[in-house]
């Protein structure tokens, strides 16, 4: 089954295939058709290496052409600069390496002395965080998988012929190109609900508000309805495939800051 089109609402959890989901779809000359939503436990495995491993492996398969991953893909400018050479793919070198933080929290931790000691303001957020309403990169909430989003999935995509992480990387000659996505913001973009659908006592008007917002995007969620609106992190796999859709069809904006710190697509 050719997918084409690949959104993951990640995770960075220790059991991240329980909270890893992925949609599948294909670009049709009518719109989107979803092939399938599943969890990473149920093709992968639960714990973080098999999940994450997995998801490497899908990603670079022949049938996709672009995938929307939501986490950071990389870090502000002062701190590239200060840890990094200014530099994205310094970045992964810095994560992936025996020298490097030994965890999120280390992570973080050296991130925002960085941040104080340059600019003197520990939280920084990249420009296209500022643009569409998401957080600092290694704040609390968000360290986890920006750590090993970089270290278990980026830093294994670099340096494969056939995916280019954009907009870091030229995606002219690769077969997938790989993206950064925040569902928050693709809902935003549709005129719904950025906040409160991922309500725990079940489906909620503003989770079905969502998903009616897709589907009026020339979405077609064959038999996973109900997937959608009984689960959020399989709905915010969802709003990743829309953004990437998006990016498959064409539509790349600029960064709104440097190259090196990456670009939220809707």
């Amino acid at each position: 089954m050719g997918s084409g089109v690949l959104g993951v609402d990640f995770s960075g959890a220790s059991a991240a295939g329980d909270a890893l989901w992925v949609t599948e779809a294909t670009q049709t000359e009518v719109g989107v058709r979803i092939e399938d939503c599943y969890r990473a436990t149920d093709r992968w495995g639960r714990d973080r290496e098999s999940a994450h491993a997995g998801l490497v492996e899908r990603i670079a398969a022949d049938d996709v052409q672009t995938a929307g991953l939501d986490f950071p893909f990389s870090l502000p400018q002062a701190v590239l600069d200060a840890r990094c050479d200014g530099d994205w793919r310094g970045s992964l070198e810095w994560v992936g390496s025996d020298d490097g933080p030994a965890d999120p929290a280390a992570f973080s931790a050296v991130c925002r002395d960085t941040a104080e000691a340059t600019v003197g303001k520990r939280d920084l957020r990249r420009e296209t965080d500022a643009r569409r309403g998401a957080l600092c990169p290694y704040t609390n909430r968000v360290r986890s998988m920006t750590y090993h989003g970089a270290r278990d999935v980026l830093g294994r995509l670099a340096d494969r012929a056939e995916t280019a992480v954009i907009p870091m990387q030229d995606d002219a000659e690769a077969e997938t190109a790989v993206c950064e996505v925040y569902p928050a913001a693709t809902f935003s973009w549709l005129g719904c609900y950025r906040e409160g659908y991922k309500n725990t006592d079940g489906t909620g008007p503003r989770r079905e508000r969502n998903l009616a917002a897709v589907e009026d995007c020339s979405v077609a969620l064959g038999d996973h309805h109900e997937t959608y609106l009984s689960n959020h992190d399989a709905l915010d796999s969802l709003a990743a495939a829309v953004s990437a859709a998006r990016v498959d069809g064409g539509a790349h904006p600029r960064p709104a800051g440097t190259r090196a710190e990456g670009c939220i697509y809707v």
